[in-house]
């Protein structure tokens, strides 16, 4: 039997307790020594799990796993009482077996805490991870909007005046400066495309569909790909579930280039159904298995479909190159 970890040291002691008299139970009733020492065995164990039960609190994911294993346990050692109760009665069996109800309540309450105890764990870890993504994100917004309004207005007015300078052909001007003006102009544009990962404008001001063709945009420019964007009849969807949706694209789309060596992808959105389903597909030769595991990877991509509701395919088998399938349920449109 698993052993069951309970909070508070009076809660413990009483477990402890009845751990060992399930023990001596059970031992008795394999060795069929005496009827009567496993019967109040198996009452003194499930008592001190139900007394541990008792004083055990209900709140929290960890603590409802708890409380079902105590009841499956008191379910045992109810099990057992009956057994050391039916070996050693004089009553017919049948009364005897009607004993086994009150068991048999007692394991169907402890599957139903168990079945709750896994659904509050699944709710737990969907709002850590909530809270986690979203402060992410929160921390993306502020810095891109930092970098827009004060480092890249700095090299922006830095790239003006070095224009300046450059075009009055002063003759003491100093050497280099048409080139530092260079140097900032290409600075200006990578910080631009550093902004736009981190934070787009586009998702924000115009909602997906722009966002998806700037991406698609950026990355043609980028990295000299044939990307392209298919997203017409988009509908605009909730901002978490926008954001999301983006993220996993974009995380797709970075894997197809870096990883699988693709020279062409395709990014296509739109109504499945009562739903939505996004597929990114390329024709690379598949990311390793670690491949996904750089920035957020797959785990995200899968954490963050599993807060919309949506299943998340990744096919590394298909004929021309890698596919990213996720199927978004109405609810999350």
């Amino acid at each position: 039997m698993r052993r069951v970890r309970v909070p508070g040291p009076a809660a413990a002691a009483l477990a402890a307790a009845g751990a060992g008299l399930l023990a001596a139970g059970i031992v008795l009733e394999l060795g069929g020594v005496s009827p009567r020492a496993e019967l109040w065995a198996g009452v003194g164990a499930g008592a001190a799990f139900l007394l541990a039960l008792a004083v055990t609190p209900a709140a929290g994911a960890r603590r409802f796993a708890v409380r079902a294993r105590l009841l499956a346990a008191a379910g045992i050692s109810a099990l057992i009482a009956v057994a050391g109760l039916w070996q050693g009665s004089v009553r017919p069996a049948p009364e005897v077996l009607l004993l086994l109800i009150p068991v048999a309540l007692l394991f169907a309450t402890a599957g139903l805490a168990l079945r709750e105890a896994a659904v509050e764990r699944r709710r737990a870890r969907l709002r850590d991870a909530r809270a986690r993504l979203d402060g992410a994100e929160a921390e993306r917004r502020r810095w891109a909007r930092e970098l827009h309004d004060d480092t890249l207005q700095e090299l922006a007015a830095a790239h003006v005046l070095l224009g300046a300078l450059a075009a009055a052909r002063n003759p003491s001007q100093p050497a280099g400066v048409a080139e530092a003006r260079e140097i900032v102009g290409r600075q200006i544009q990578s910080l631009r495309r550093l902004i736009a990962q981190m934070r787009p404008l586009a998702l924000d001001a115009l909602g997906l569909a722009a966002a998806l063709e700037d991406l698609a945009r950026h990355a043609r420019d980028r990295d000299g790909l044939d990307v392209e964007a298919a997203v017409d009849g988009l509908p605009r969807l909730p901002a978490p579930a926008e954001t999301a949706v983006y993220r996993i694209v974009q995380e797709a789309l970075t894997n197809a280039v870096r990883h699988a060596g693709a020279a062409r992808i395709r990014i296509e959105a739109g109504p499945h159904g009562a739903g939505l389903r996004v597929v990114v597909r390329d024709d690379g030769c598949g990311p390793p298995t670690d491949g996904f595991a750089a920035g957020h990877g797959l785990h995200g991509m899968r954490e963050r479909a599993e807060l919309l509701g949506a299943a998340l395919h990744v096919d590394r088998a298909a004929p021309s190159g890698t596919e990213v399938r996720l199927d978004l349920p109405a609810q999350a449109t």
